[in-house]
């Protein structure tokens, strides 16, 4: 099983949004996850949305992130620790609103998400889809079964029907 796991610091500050975003896909990359436009959008929309909650709503000098990859399972585990023991909720939003609908888009980017209570806070958290991850040489060492099972369906996919050149001019007046 391929999992990847790592973790950082930011401080409690609105500039910190960004700079989740920055190290979550230096994190990505580092890993060697392939991402696609959609698994990009999720990941980076949560990420943003959860920071953005912690930063607003906890009075703590700095907050956690955690972040875990199941490329086996295509899944990547985005959580954010900090000091509150307030756990997030939904209240509407009128349409002018310009805040209070960071929880409606993590709902909606994420495959599950959750919020719990942790010794020091809180922990809230999202799961966020992954592409179909390339075959890499340890994974092909280390899996040769599920790697051959993998080759082989690569193979077996729709084939193009074959070229024919047009028949001459003459059989085809006939």
């Amino acid at each position: 099983m391929r999992v990847c796991s790592s973790s950082f610091f930011l401080v409690h500050d609105p500039a910190s949004v960004p700079v989740s975003r920055q190290r979550l896909g230096r994190l990505i990359k580092q890993w060697g996850v392939r991402t696609d436009n959609d698994s990009s959008l999720a990941m980076n929309t949560v990420i943003s949305e959860l920071v953005t909650n912690a930063v607003r709503h906890t009075t703590g000098a700095m907050l956690t992130v955690g972040v875990h990859a199941n490329l086996d399972l295509r899944r990547l585990i985005i959580e954010v620790y900090d000091d509150s023991q307030a756990l997030p909720r939904h209240h509407a939003s009128g349409p002018d609103a310009e805040t209070g609908r960071g929880m409606f888009l993590v709902e909606r980017l994420a495959l599950a998400h959750g919020a719990e209570h942790t010794a020091r806070g809180k922990k809230v958290w999202a799961e966020v889809a992954l592409p179909e991850q390339p075959l890499t040489r340890r994974r092909l060492l280390v899996h040769p079964r599920r790697a051959a099972r993998a080759v082989a369906r690569r193979l077996s996919g729709p084939r193009r029907p074959p070229i024919h050149p047009p028949a001459p001019a003459a059989s085809r007046a006939r």
